[in-house]
């Protein structure tokens, strides 16, 4: 059953569905809607808003619909303005109280029509479960206020432009929060929205005014994610130990961990470098598996257009990304009835918000995060009463 939320503040949640209204106990055949609710969370509703790849409603609206539909929607923006004007405010209020059934039912079905339209035109995406997991992810963490030092920022802000920039545009918030976006890069890597706090590139000398809502933070973060990556596509056995030193010792056979490093690194985005001849890091054959016709093809069902210069970095970060984000959904989940949560995900690492009282499950976290769907990934762990301060577990 196709269904729309019509409010999505917490004490105002109902729905509409097959021509009804529903504001208590809701129909068990729920099934698909637009977009997600926290109350949806953890149910299998399929949501069309992934199934378009994070496209509006608007924009995915057929033709024999648009004028219905805007129709609908403009009659519904006339009440909101209405609203304002007499000084309502709106987060205080259940919205369809204030709205005519008879308006609220044309809207709502007019969306639901759409909505039934996706669903028989157009191929749900190949990696919709993923996208599906990733976004309860982030919405769940969209949903968690950020516990920020605003006396260090404030002192921070005289001599660092990077705090008086934080300052300026979350100085003066009660409220801070971290807000992914899942479709703003090409290759599925997350990015922060507009207004949400920069979480993904805070620079390291002001880590330390994000600070835990529990007791501490504890950070999982692979070792050398992409280059574990690139091992997993040639088909190789993962080696559990550094990555940096075991090209050293195996590959280069000389100099220090930080020279193998940079070595590696300057030939692995360089098509034209060959001065890494190895069966056990075959880019050729990777890219002959995974890029077709203009077009690489990932483990996680993505297809992402581009071009052969261009493809091996995409592929690695894209297929990263979603291992990463993988695992990252599943700590989400395990943690679910605890006093802990995942608080951020910065690129290939995990940081989740710890109550002592759940100090007992660090050592699960750690091998749910490394138990990846490419094979064995090697992680550090850290620990620290701020995002600044963090030191490393040792086993």
């Amino acid at each position: 059953m196709i269904f729309q939320v019509m409010d999505d503040k917490r004490e105002c949640f109902a729905v509409y569905a097959d021509g009804q209204f529903y504001y208590d106990k809701l129909p068990k055949q729920l099934s698909h809607t637009w977009n997600y609710n926290e109350k949806l969370s953890q149910k299998d509703i399929t949501y069309f808003y992934l199934w378009v790849q994070g496209k509006n409603l608007a924009d995915t609206c057929p033709e024999h619909l648009k004028h219905r539909y805007e129709s609908s929607e403009k009659r519904i923006k006339a009440h909101f303005n209405s609203f304002r004007k007499a000084s309502v405010n709106i987060s205080d209020v259940c919205f369809y109280d204030l709205v005519p059934d008879k308006h609220l039912q044309h809207y709502f079905e007019c969306r639901n029509e759409i909505c039934e339209w996706i669903m028989d035109n157009s191929e749900k995406p190949s990696n919709y479960r993923h996208l599906h997991d990733t976004y309860e992810t982030i919405q769940d963490i969209s949903l968690r206020k950020l516990n920020i030092n605003k006396h260090k920022l404030y002192n921070y802000k005289n001599d660092d432009f990077k705090a008086q920039t934080l300052w300026k545009n979350f100085g003066e918030q009660q409220s801070i929060f971290v807000n992914y976006d899942l479709f703003g890069s090409v290759t599925g890597r997350l990015t922060t929205k507009p207004g949400s706090f920069p979480i993904m590139n805070v620079k390291t000398e002001l880590k330390d005014i994000v600070r835990p809502t529990n007791d501490v933070f504890i950070e999982i973060d692979f070792n050398a994610a992409e280059i574990r990556t690139l091992i997993s596509l040639s088909g190789q056995e993962q080696p559990q130990e550094d990555i940096h030193e075991f090209n050293r010792k195996n590959l280069f056979r000389e100099g220090t961990r930080d020279d193998a490093k940079t070595r590696f690194f300057a030939w692995l985005y360089n098509q034209r470098s060959t001065k890494i001849q190895s069966d056990f890091y075959d880019r050729e054959r990777i890219l002959e598996k995974h890029h077709r016709e203009g077009y690489i093809h990932t483990p996680f069902g993505r297809k992402i257009e581009c071009d052969q210069f261009h493809a091996l970095n995409y592929l690695l970060q894209s297929t990263s990304s979603d291992n990463c984000m993988d695992r990252v959904n599943k700590i989400n989940k395990f943690l679910i009835g605890t006093k802990s949560h995942v608080a951020f995900t910065v690129h290939d690492c995990v940081v989740v918000d710890l109550s002592f009282d759940d100090r007992q499950i660090i050592p699960q976290l750690k091998e749910i995060f490394e138990d990846t769907k490419l094979g064995h990934f090697m992680s550090s762990v850290h620990i620290g009463r701020d995002l600044g301060n963090m030191e490393k577990l040792q086993w």
